[in-house]
């Protein structure tokens, strides 16, 4: 499996294939776009396996930065339009913050995923203290996630307003992927899309200026 998360500023790579296993992070001020698939070829290379080996990939979907996301969608449709049949995961960025939560704390208590979407926005998801999904993902506003009566987790790159920060790995990335996998929970690569909830900034500015 090759599993990948452009939805943060940090981006996550994660590989195994033949047991080998190999977890990468690249910081947040390196270019996604043009450093995320030389770091997979040689992570490839110092692993001495080829991309044709792998059967299986994972991407982080969203909700999260509108520029890595397309980078993501793109090098996983690009990987898996090169032949034969290969199965895809999805997860959201909100599952994947919740996995790394329960893993570190092992809460008592359901718990709320918080990202921060700028403009004092926040894309939030409830979770119950097994992981289970509560609703979907949204979009609020400051003063009504402040007001939100549940523990609040956010990322330690942000400054969302939480009692908890984490900071998710490609091993964790690696860890929910292939737990999905092995429980068949796939998605087909036509079927493979962002998820935004909200308009991108140009999208924004467009709509207020038609309006004038």
């Amino acid at each position: 499996m090759i599993a990948i998360s452009t939805a943060f500023k940090k981006a996550l790579i994660a590989i195994s294939i033949n047991d080998k296993i190999a977890c990468t992070e690249i910081p947040s001020d390196c270019k996604h776009a043009e450093s995320i698939l030389p770091v997979i070829d040689n992570t490839l290379e110092n692993m001495n396996c080829k991309l044709s080996q792998t059967d299986s990939f994972s991407l982080v979907i969203g909700p999260g930065s509108f520029t890595g996301l397309r980078i993501g969608i793109a090098l996983i449709k690009g990987f898996m339009a090169g032949g034969g049949e290969k199965k895809l995961v999805t997860v959201t960025s909100n599952e994947l913050m919740a996995y790394t939560y329960i893993k570190k704390f092992k809460p008592d208590d359901n718990f709320c995923c918080v990202i921060d979407a700028l403009s004092n926005l926040y894309y939030v998801c409830e979770f119950s203290n097994k992981g289970e999904k509560i609703g979907k993902e949204r979009l609020v506003e400051k003063n009504e996630l402040e007001n939100m009566e549940i523990k609040k987790i956010g990322l330690i790159e942000e400054k969302a307003p939480c009692e908890i920060f984490i900071e998710p790995s490609a091993q964790d990335l690696l860890e929910l992927s292939t737990k999905l996998l092995h429980k068949n929970i796939l998605t087909s690569p036509e079927n493979l899309v962002p998820l935004y909830l909200r308009k991108s900034q140009a999208e924004a500015n467009l709509e207020e200026k038609n309006k004038k």
